[in-house]
């Protein structure tokens, strides 16, 4: 039962680690307000203290008695999945499974942080060689391990759509979209498995999110 009267995603206006987020909660038919702040705002709202861990993404939740702002995009998530029916709740071993991969999503993604953060053109060209070469690889083929473990059924857990399937789509779109200077677009084409969920996941999602403005 939902104990909250409102929820406020606040972010900024592109994809990152709030698209699986979004996501999740409009496939679960979850009324959300989608804030997207700008670069300056965000500095206003950690100079000001309203950001707990001083980072985006939060989440506002209001009650009837009181409001809170949740932190960490793998809380809010899980929290998003529960209420959509995208995280297995009754289900330990698979959650254990789900967060397995939820913490895998966000290993990758700390490993290109200091890439983006690199003012150095030098060194952050060697930065994403190494990503490119070494690195994101070797994760690409833990992922793929990951795939065949569950039994190539399309999903990353179980046979069917759950909040991993959404974190990890977005991060392999990101590293595939060509915005990432030194990391090459064809990054996963020699993944057959990591190709072949994606290309599932990504009619899945389009099929689930079609099914919310149709009602």
């Amino acid at each position: 039962m939902n104990t909250f009267t409102s929820l406020r995603l606040r972010y900024f206006a592109f994809p990152g680690r709030a698209e699986p987020i979004r996501d999740t909660l409009r496939i679960g038919h979850i009324g959300f307000e989608d804030e997207h702040l700008t670069p300056d705002q965000f500095r206003d709202c950690r100079a000001a203290g309203e950001l707990p861990f001083g980072g985006l993404p939060v989440l506002v939740v209001e009650t009837r008695e009181d409001g809170q702002c949740v932190a960490q995009s793998n809380a809010i998530l899980r929290f998003a999945g529960r209420l959509a029916g995208l995280y297995p709740v009754d289900l330990p071993l698979q959650a254990l499974k789900v967060d397995e991969a939820l913490d895998m999503g966000e290993d990758i993604n700390c490993l290109i942080g200091p890439s983006l953060h690199e003012m150095d053109s030098e060194r952050k060209t060697a930065m994403r060689k190494e990503l490119a070469e070494e690195i994101l690889p070797f994760w690409l083929g833990c992922f793929d391990r990951l795939l065949i473990a569950n039994g190539s059924t399309g999903f990353i857990v179980g046979s069917s759509l759950t909040v991993a399937d959404l974190k990890l789509y977005w991060i392999i779109d990101w590293l595939t979209m060509g915005v990432l200077d030194g990391i090459p677009t064809s990054l996963v084409d020699d993944f057959e498995n990591v190709m072949t969920w994606r290309k599932n996941i990504s009619e899945v999602r389009k099929a689930r999110l079609a099914e919310t403005t149709d009602s």
